[in-house]
């Protein structure tokens, strides 16, 4: 990470921009972007990158097999949970936050699960521990996800989630599709958000029943509030199975709402109809229809090698990778503020948090990842 005074970044690639530029950095801001002279040099400049969905606590943890499904993966996690110790949860989630840091975040929010065990204190005070322990190069959103032992509908669980945010947590969250009546979940939590100020970011409809889709009562729910743009919702995929006419006026809801749509292209492409051969269901939600509609959609890495699934290394690259691949999402503008926090391009008075990425262009990047790479901040 550098940070300081004037600097330029020379003979650079732009995202949106044909040719090679300088761009000269000065008071913490862009301060121009201007033709270059010189041959090009090889690096492509972009947004420093946003990774707005990971689970830290559960990060490289030992898994016994791989998930049959997502139920099963959560049973195994559930199960899991009491063998941790807080320092293998504050090596995990650390080793998680160099990875995203290496990769060109400067900006992460993670899910902390807050189970009845010990009001979730332990793994919430373990994240936080790590993330004080990358100082300023990496900045860490806690949210208090509440499990299915927490059902917000409870006083005394609601009460324990207004706690976690005086213990070290940012964000309220939940997982309500296990809950007796997911309805009335959401809108305890809602309630919640707009007792204490807090933002919410929510786990919703993580499967493929077209019947039990929670994101149109959300926006209602949201806006019946006065919350319009405090609130997340990760995955949606129930959306695409909806019927048109109705996924057309929840898409419009959503938007209304300024509800912020994160899609977890990863996990949903691993999880969402396993077990039953090649799945013909993949599980991602309608991004170009919310894109098209002006809603904010993002795309995180969600899990990284656990219970949930095995693989990936919290690049924000992969993720907008897999979804342009998955969601056959082909607008470049719409795929980096996926990444870099709704950014889409490095123009003059934007702030100086950029990655370098050595690649020539932006499809260049997408389609190798490569590295070594260098964050620029300050």
């Amino acid at each position: 990470m550098s940070s300081g005074g004037a600097r330029e970044l020379a003979a650079v690639a732009l995202p949106g921009r044909e040719g090679v530029w300088d761009v000269r950095l000065e008071n913490g801001r862009v301060a121009s972007v201007e033709r270059s002279a010189a041959p090009p040099s090889g690096r492509l400049v972009l947004p420093a990158f946003h990774e707005p969905h990971t689970h830290g606590d559960r990060a490289f943890a030992p898994i016994p097999r791989v998930p049959r499904d997502l139920l099963d993966a959560i049973e195994m996690t559930e199960a899991m949970r009491a063998t941790f110790s807080p320092e293998e949860v504050e090596e995990r989630a650390l080793e998680l936050f160099r990875r995203a840091a290496a990769h060109g975040a400067v900006r992460m929010r993670t899910h902390v699960d807050h189970s009845p065990m010990d009001g979730g204190k332990r793994d919430r005070r373990a994240v936080r521990a790590a993330a004080r322990r990358m100082g300023g190069e990496l900045e860490v959103e806690i949210v208090a996800f509440a499990t299915r032992e927490l059902d917000p509908v409870e006083r005394r669980n609601r009460d324990a989630l207004a706690a976690a945010l005086e213990d070290g947590a940012d964000v309220l969250g939940a997982f309500v599709a296990l809950n007796p009546d997911p309805a009335a979940s959401l809108d305890a939590l809602l309630d919640l958000a707009r007792d204490t100020g807090a933002p919410v970011d929510v786990h919703l409809d993580e499967h493929c029943d077209p019947d039990a889709s929670w994101l149109e009562h959300l926006a209602d729910a949201t806006r019946a509030r006065g919350l319009e743009g405090r609130v997340t919702a990760g995955h949606c995929c129930a959306l695409a199975m909806l019927p048109r006419v109705r996924a057309r006026r929840v898409v419009e809801k959503v938007s209304d709402a300024g509800i912020t749509i994160v899609v977890l292209p990863a996990l949903n492409l691993y999880l969402q109809g396993r077990g039953n051969g090649t799945p013909r269901v993949r599980g991602l939600t309608l991004v170009h229809e919310l894109v098209a509609d002006g809603a904010p959609v993002r795309f995180g890495s969600d899990n990284v090698r656990d219970a949930f699934y095995p693989y990936g290394d919290a690049d924000p690259l992969e993720a907008a990778w897999l979804a342009g691949v998955a969601a056959q999402l082909d607008d470049p503008s719409a795929l980096l503020a996926g990444v870099c926090g709704g950014r889409r391009g490095v123009e003059p008075g934007d702030p100086a948090e950029l990655v370098v990425v050595p690649a020539d262009s932006l499809q260049d990047a997408l389609a190798r990842r490569p590295g070594p790479r260098q964050v620029v901040r300050g």
